[in-house]
């Protein structure tokens, strides 16, 4: 079997691991797609308030960091399509979801 090498950007990892609804998010854009959905159903499938769920995907003023959202670090994209807003995992937020997968199976071993 061949082992693929998958390169992260440090700032994705860090983003993520400091925030659990980011991740939620993540996981739950990868289960639909190829499909998009808009913000409100996003936030009641994780359980967050739509405006932590915006703030998570494209910042929101100094609580959620512009530079940590999902958005800017090109793990989903922002669809506008007849003035709505939707959001659909990308071809890089696949694999990054792919390599957290990854990750905790291997360090669930040593907890």
């Amino acid at each position: 079997m061949a082992v693929r090498t998958m390169i992260i950007d440090p700032q994705v990892l860090r983003s993520l691991h400091r925030s659990e609804l980011r991740k939620r998010i993540l996981l739950y854009l990868n289960e639909i797609y190829p499909s998009a959905t808009y913000l409100s159903e996003i936030a009641r499938v994780v359980g967050s308030d739509p405006s932590n769920v915006r703030g998570a995907l494209v910042g929101l003023g100094n609580r959620y960091n512009g530079e940590s959202s999902l958005v800017y670090l090109g793990l989903v994209e922002e669809i506008t399509n007849g003035g709505f807003k939707y959001y659909r995992l990308t071809e890089y937020g696949k694999q990054v979801v792919e390599y957290l997968r990854e990750y905790y199976r291997y360090y669930r071993k040593f907890m």
